[in-house]
């Protein structure tokens, strides 16, 4: 379907399904029309700001006869041609060509309205180009309100006030056919030009009337430079962002919930076997004075602080836990205090002390200082500190 609109006031708008007209209204802003998702949205601009010249030019290409225009329509324009947007949108070389002139900053205006509204206007035609053609006339007058819409089979169209009705009928050879639709306009005419042919055709004085019969323009104001940028909403489409956000978070929470029960789980069972690697390896160590290596390392098993307190923490376990990967060493014991991961882990070897060090260090996201280190029967425990960043 088609939904027609005004660009300036009254903001009246007609939505057509093919010749059908299925409903019409006025609003009070241009932000509230009612634009359904697959409408096909034409917007409408008074006929006032776009002027029509009939244009002939020797040239044999698109470009030659953009290039050529501005000057052809020098004198017959009242601005500058450098502030004249130009539209034609049949050409052919050699014949004449209709070309609609607009001011640059009055398209200015229009794009920024459809922009600042959302309204996705995908073609932009002057108010005379609404007005309906009776099969047996060339030209159709409607009066609506105070103004003159005038519409010619040949594309060009004006609007004008009452009286520069006699001014316009000066160009328009006396034996064209001209329709009316206000009867008291229609006896008014022929009263004052009794030479020409005036007819009665009542076919509305509001847009939604003049909807009801065929219409078709090939003009489309907006050229190629001043469409406005609207990003259409299909149905659903605000629905999408917050189904990723929404689907994102719950899998951030299971995730995390599924790393907090897991590590809690996987730290006890890692406590529970740090103590009986401890005492297997130093029976005597109840006898080692407070503050020897020993002592710290009891002293960090025995704690039963969750890493899972703090989110940062599962990416720097994460990192702790690729490097004793790639060295096959066995994690101990893992305490989280104070801002800082202490780990305790048992190596294969002495030499691996300072080499678990360096590689910890290497990884962006932490950094690593060893706390302690101990050797006895060839097993071999070290605790390091971890810090995010």
């Amino acid at each position: 379907m088609k939904i027609f609109l005004n660009l300036e006031p009254p903001f009246e708008w007609v939505r057509v399904n093919g010749l059908k007209v299925e409903a019409f209204g006025e609003v009070d802003g241009l932000n509230e029309y009612p634009i359904g998702d697959d409408d096909e949205v034409v917007g409408i601009v008074p006929s006032e700001a776009v002027t029509m010249h009939r244009v002939t030019l020797p040239a044999k290409t698109r470009k030659q006869f953009a290039t050529a225009l501005p000057y052809a329509l020098e004198e017959a324009i009242s601005e500058d041609v450098e502030n004249v947007h130009f539209v034609y949108p049949v050409w052919k070389p050699g014949e004449a060509c209709n070309v609609y002139t607009v001011s640059k900053q009055k398209m200015r205006e229009w794009q920024a309205q459809a922009t600042e509204n959302q309204l996705p206007v995908q073609q932009l035609v002057p108010s005379h180009a609404m007005v309906p053609f009776h099969e047996a006339a060339d030209c159709s007058l409607a009066l609506k309100g105070e103004q003159v819409i005038a519409h010619n089979r040949n594309g060009y169209g004006i609007s004008l006030d009452r009286d520069l009705l006699d001014v316009w009928l000066l160009d328009m050879p006396v034996t064209t056919t001209i329709a009316v639709n206000d009867e008291s306009l229609t006896e008014a005419l022929i009263a004052e030009h009794p030479d020409r042919d005036f007819r009665h055709w009542p076919f509305g004085h509001k847009m939604a009337h003049w909807l009801e019969y065929p219409w078709q323009a090939t003009v489309d104001l907006w050229g190629d430079k001043y469409q406005p940028r609207v990003r259409r909403r299909r149905k659903g489409a605000m629905l999408i962002p917050v189904i990723l956000v929404v689907g994102a978070i719950l899998l951030k929470l299971g995730y995390d919930t599924y790393r907090y029960v897991s590590l809690h789980s996987e730290i006890a069972a890692i406590q529970r076997e740090a103590q009986n690697v401890i005492k297997s390896t130093f029976p005597e160590l109840g006898d080692v004075p407070a503050g020897s290596e020993r002592s710290l390392i009891e002293r960090a098993i025995q704690q039963r602080q969750s890493p899972a307190s703090k989110k940062s923490v599962h990416s720097a376990l994460a990192e702790v836990a690729a490097v004793l990967a790639r060295n096959k060493v066995t994690l101990t014991s893992i305490v989280y205090r104070n801002e800082e991961l202490i780990v305790t882990c048992l190596l294969n070897s002495f030499s691996q002390v300072d080499l678990i060090n360096t590689q910890l260090n290497a990884r962006k996201s932490i950094s690593s200082t060893l706390q302690s280190s101990a050797s006895e029967d060839g097993k071999v425990i070290a605790s390091y500190s971890i810090r995010q960043g």
